[in-house]
This record gives structure tokens, sequence and C-alpha cells, in this order.
């Protein structure tokens, strides 16, 4: 009798678990999805009033992306620093439920290393860039450390048997190492002249130092929304098995 009563409890803890998994996998991508909903909006909201050192207007071709937090040019900074923080955490709940998809080894140190980028990100929100070296260290440590959690999860996409999603999204997710050695690539001498000579700093029609840092934002905002997309699907599949499983359980 006890044995009994031990098989069916661990039977009745496996379908909680299970069912657990179930719902944590249909909420995911809705966290992957306003994450990058809330990004765009406040960076569009905080651009369309910008106003540089020279009066010039917000351009993704020589501004970088943390100059729309700035408290001294940026009009709705506050607005903008508010949506950093709430996407960081967004981005948390996000890379976090990327471990109810994928259990390999190579995916969980994926999972762990993003979660940590998204502390580091919530300091970007609440640490602007007018705080410049704080700032700086913590917006380069959480790229670094999103754009090594990305690559090892695109590495377990393209590798791994029992990673669900397609081999496509891991050769998308490998764009956002790429952009950021381009990133790492670009010259630097510019953020120097900037900060020395202030207002009388010309920004180049296309500074390639901050345009590649758009474009590493667009690689991953990109990716994260193609994987929340592709999560529905499989959060179906899996919802379609489990009842299966639960009307089988039922009728033994």
């Amino acid at each position: 009798m006890y044995f009994w009563d031990h098989f069916c409890c661990k039977m009745h803890t496996n379908q909680f678990n299970q069912s657990f998994s179930v719902r944590m996998k249909k909420m995911i991508p809705y966290a992957g999805l306003a994450t990058c909903a809330i990004l765009y909006l406040v960076i569009i909201i905080a651009a369309i009033p910008y106003r540089g050192q020279q009066g010039e207007t917000y351009s993704i071709f020589n501004h970088f992306i943390s100059e729309l937090g700035s408290q001294r040019f940026s009009t709705n900074q506050l607005i903008y620093n508010i949506g950093v923080v709430a996407a960081a955490l967004g981005f948390a709940v996000f890379t976090y439920g990327l471990r109810f998809f994928c259990k390999s080894k190579t995916a969980i140190y994926a999972v762990n290393i993003g979660v940590v980028s998204s502390v580091l990100c919530v300091g970007v929100g609440l640490v602007p860039e007018d705080y410049r070296y704080p700032h700086l260290i913590l917006a380069f440590t959480f790229f670094c450390m999103m754009t090594l959690a990305v690559t090892l999860f695109s590495i377990s996409i393209l590798r791994e048997k029992e990673n669900p999603f397609p081999k496509y999204l891991g050769l998308h997710g490998l764009l956002v190492p790429l952009a950021f050695a381009c990133f790492l690539a670009m010259p630097k001498h510019l953020m120097a002249a900037k900060r020395i000579e202030g207002a009388l700093f010309e920004r180049p029609q296309i500074w390639w130092l901050p345009f590649m840092e758009w474009c590493l934002f667009f690689a991953l905002t990109s990716w994260i929304m193609l994987i929340s997309l592709r999560m529905f699907d499989i959060a179906r599949q899996n919802r379609t098995s489990y009842n299966l499983s639960s009307a089988n359980l039922e009728m033994q």
C-alpha cells in the first residue's frame, strides 16, 4: 500500500510539474514580445523631441542608443530610462523561460548568463549616460554577457537535437555576435573628440560606432521576436501532448 501511495504521489507531482511547464511555455513568448514592444515604444517617444549638443535631431546613423537617456539633451529621458528597466525585467523573464524549452547544458549556461545580463541592463536604465564611466561599464558588460548568452543558445539550436527551435533561428542568433564584433572593431577616437569638444563636436553623417550599436540592437530584438513567435507553436504542440497524457492518466 505504501509503495502504491508513493507511486501515485509521484505521478501527481510529475503531472503538476508538467502542468506548470506548459503554463510557463504559454506565458514566456508574451514576455519576449513585450520586451521588444516596450523598447521600440520608448525609443520612439524619446527620439522624436531629442535635441543634441548642437540642436540636432536624433539619428540612428550617428547617435548612441544611450543618448536617448541623457538628462541634458533628451526631453523624455525619464520615460526612456524607465522603459529600459521594464524591458530588462521582461528580458529576464524571457531568458529564464528558455529553460522550459530546452534543458541541455549549453542552453542552461545561456539562460544563466542571460539572466545576469538582464540585471546589468536594469543598471543601464538606472544609471544613464550622464554618469559616464559607471554607465559605460554597465552597458559594455551587458552587451558582452547578452551576446555570449545568445551565442550559446544559438549554438544549442544548431547542434543539439533536444533544442526544439528551428535551425534558421540559430543562424539568425549568430548575427548578434557578428554585429558585436563589428561594433568592437569600429574606431573609437571620435568618442574622445565628442567628450573634449562638447558643443563644437561635428558628428559625421554616418558614425559607424553608434550605427553598429544599433545593428546589434536590431539583431538582438529581431531574434527575441522570432524566438517568441516560434514559442507559440511549440507551446501549442506541448499543450496538445499534455492534454492527451492527462486524458490517458484519467482513463487509468
